[in-house]
């Protein structure tokens, strides 16, 4: 019963921190005004966030010109 409550944590704890990662990828996006390479590099600095991980938050960008 023990090991029921352990991996529903892991899964509740799994769902937060991606909900982390996305709220912080808006955030860096929309008041940094950050490129999506850029975004790349400051979540692989500051997390341990794979990239098939960070593909099945499924975040979109609007595209980044160099305006």
């Amino acid at each position: 019963m023990k090991t029921i409550r352990n991996s529903k944590h892991v899964k509740i704890d799994a769902m937060r921190m991606k909900d982390i990662i996305a709220q912080l990828t808006d955030i860096i996006y929309l008041l940094c005004n950050a490129k999506k390479n850029n975004i790349t590099i400051i979540l692989d600095q500051f997390t341990n966030i794979t990239e098939d991980e960070l593909n099945s938050l499924n975040i979109f960008f609007p595209q980044d010109t160099d305006n």
